[in-house]
């Protein structure tokens, strides 16, 4: 499969990039419910699609190497999404490595992934860093393979304190 990675822009795709987070969200909010009996927008301060909205254009800030958010396409066909913004001095998080439903299976979260941990390198980052839901397995082996190990939270991390002591947080140190 051919994939194009498009740096978002967010007059060209904030509906799209809105619908995809709003999905990633929604997702972590019924696991969350689910396994902690606790409610997403309660720990975030107001619904999804509001804090959605709010925290989009800062989710897509900066330029390289401070930042960078991709849509993954196939064709006109939109797959996914993934960022990577810069936290410190050679230090970059990865953010919201998220695949539609429909598209799940076919390695492209691998493909996002790999081309963010590119990315950092060619920016010069020493080290990644990124938060990851324990219920996320799929997700886990894919960051282990690329040598995420798993670190104590980071002051950074978008996690409500709630979650933090379930929550992983992951570490990958660049060559």
């Amino acid at each position: 499969m051919d994939l194009d990675f498009v740096r978002a822009d967010l007059e060209q795709h904030r509906e799209l990039l809105i619908n995809f987070n709003i999905e990633y969200l929604r997702w972590i909010e019924d696991s969350v419910q689910e396994r902690f009996g606790l409610s997403l927008p309660n720990l975030l301060g107001m619904p999804i699609p509001d804090y959605v909205h709010s925290s989009l254009d800062k989710l897509c800030e900066g330029t390289p190497p401070d930042g960078i958010v991709y849509v993954v396409f196939n064709g006109e066909a939109a797959l996914g999404m993934g960022g990577l913004r810069r936290i410190r001095d050679g230090v970059g998080e990865i953010k919201r490595i998220y695949v539609s439903r429909a598209s799940r299976g076919g390695g492209i979260g691998a493909k996002i992934l790999d081309r963010l941990v590119h990315d950092a390198q060619s920016f010069g980052y020493q080290e990644l860093v990124l938060d990851t839901g324990p219920f996320m397995t799929s997700a886990h082996r894919l960051y282990e393979a690329v040598g995420f190990a798993d670190i104590p939270a980071y002051a950074e991390a978008e996690v409500p304190e709630a979650l933090r002591g379930d929550w992983r947080f992951m570490r990958c140190r660049l060559s």
